[in-house]
């Protein structure tokens, strides 16, 4: 049976995304079992991966080198001494273990051979022939299997050395998969890799995160005022919140479709920063406290009120990876209530009541298409919180963005979505006048869609420039139906 490995696995040994290498499988019909692909097939579709600058090593050395006394291990993303230990434990046990098939298979050989021609001095000619005949197969594939396997026994130790600093998660039932680097807890990572996994406070006092380890070990990061039963210790219950991996798991853990409703929650949260980026666009960085964060999905909103009563429903433009530090942002002249009250410096030190999440402005679910995201005005805040979760997921073969109007130059919103097209390869952004007509744009959707028909579209802005906008695409032919829309402002 060939030697399988996850999809996601696949993806960071071959330095991919997970999208491109779907991408590169679905052209090259490559067979894949139950979401996983054959080492040799890996090899296959990249031949030149490239094992000798090996960046899985890189980090590796790069630990050693950072490497600082105990109590100083804080930066958050290596791993605590403890914790390495344990990987190294799991790792040492896995090699040890391959090491002595390998012993095992090579004297098999060397005693076959030996056999073989021990077996050449009996009279026999025709055994004799055969037995040759034998010998040099069982050199010959021995003498191949030297080389063939040259490249699969170091795509094996490159990830031997992927699993020193990071323990991959597997969810039941969804099958979702995901990687945990660092410090970080079991809910953490899923967090960040953009599922929706249910929790509360993230800090070990409700019990919402409590998910039953199926098999692998973990081990608990910080101690917990939620008290779990003997009973669901003995059955192998734990706090995501509260741990870490130590080995590769496989955990069944609740989790949120798109079609689930999230809870109504109601949070005090306090103003952390409020950032004019421009006369027209201000952020508002607001944090929820440590024993409460929001959870939402990508592309939806909460209502906003502040201390003096002014309330508007706002749309969250920030990941939902991080359910404590949100972001909003607010654009003069789109009619909202807190307008005023935030350009005049009013909300910097208030604290807000936060309601919510609504809204159905979401990716679709496990969807592996190519994505084009368009926005406009008040449209950015949702879409960014689309394209910042499309990213995280790393399923998309081709992520686009289109900012009509852009953004305001040496912004950090500008800033963040070069930033983007220079580091991520499945990644274009552009920007076009704020008054380009509506058929100009809708040419260069309907262009997207028609390179490949399989794309995927959300677009995010003003009723009336919206409404524009797919009456062009319906006058060229196009049904914008199947697109995902969303009317922000008038």
């Amino acid at each position: 049976m060939p030697q399988l490995l996850s999809l996601s696995r696949a993806a960071r040994l071959a330095d991919v995304t997970r999208g491109e290498l779907q991408k590169r499988i679905r052209k090259e019909r490559v067979k894949t079992f139950e979401g996983e692909i054959a080492v040799e097939d890996l090899l296959s579709l990249y031949p030149h991966i490239n094992l000798d600058d090996d960046p899985v090593l890189e980090r590796v050395l790069r630990i050693k080198s950072e490497a600082r006394p105990k109590t100083h291990y804080s930066d958050g993303w290596m791993p605590d001494p403890q914790v390495l230990m344990q990987r190294l434990h799991e790792f040492q046990y896995t090699l040890v273990r391959t090491k002595s098939a390998l012993n095992t298979s090579e004297a098999l050989l060397d005693e076959t051979v030996s056999d073989l021609r021990n077996a050449l001095e009996k009279p026999e000619p025709v055994l004799r022939a055969a037995i040759k005949q034998c010998i040099g197969k069982l050199a010959g594939a021995r003498n191949r299997l030297d080389r063939a396997s040259d490249a699969k026994a170091r795509l094996f130790a490159k990830d031997a050395l992927l699993k020193i600093v990071t323990a991959s998660v597997r969810l039941q039932p969804s099958g979702h998969e995901y990687f945990i680097e660092g410090n970080d807890s079991i809910l953490e990572a899923g967090l960040k890799a953009g599922l929706y996994l249910d929790y509360g406070c993230t800090s070990g006092n409700c019990g919402a995160c409590k998910c039953r380890v199926v098999s692998g070990a973990v081990r608990q990061l910080r101690q917990h005022d939620y008290v779990l039963s003997a009973k669901e210790q003995a059955e192998g219950y734990i706090l995501a919140c509260s741990n870490t991996a130590i080995s590769d798991l496989v955990i069944e853990a609740s989790e949120a479709t798109v079609s689930d409703r999230l809870p109504h929650q109601v949070i005090r949260a306090g103003v952390r920063k409020l950032e004019r980026e421009s006369p027209e666009l201000a952020v508002l960085h607001v944090q929820t406290p440590r024993t409460q964060s929001l959870r939402f999905k990508a592309g939806q909103r909460v209502r906003v009120t502040s201390e003096d009563g002014v309330s508007d429903s706002l749309y969250i433009a920030s990941c939902p990876c991080d359910g404590r530090n949100l972001l909003f942002l607010v654009f003069s002249g789109i009619g909202s209530p807190l307008e005023a009250t935030v350009f005049q410096g009013g909300l910097a030190e208030q604290t807000l009541l936060l309601e919510g999440p609504d809204g159905d402005f979401l990716l679709h679910e496990d969807s592996r298409r190519p994505v084009l995201f368009v926005a406009k005005g008040g449209g950015l805040a949702p879409i960014k919180s689309l394209v910042e979760q499309a990213i995280t997921i790393d399923d998309a073969e081709e992520i686009s963005l289109i900012l009509v109007g852009g953004s305001p130059p040496g912004s950090s919103l500008e800033r963040l979505c070069r930033s983007w097209n220079d580091a991520l390869d499945n990644f274009q952004y552009r920007s076009t006048e704020a008054s380009i007509p509506a058929d100009q744009l809708a040419d260069q959707i309907i262009q997207a869609v028609e390179q490949n028909p399989r794309t995927e579209i959300y677009i995010a802005g003003p009723k009336a420039w919206l409404n524009s906008l797919l009456r062009a695409a319906a006058d060229q032919g196009v049904d914008p139906g199947e697109w995902s829309v969303e009317t922000v402002g008038c």
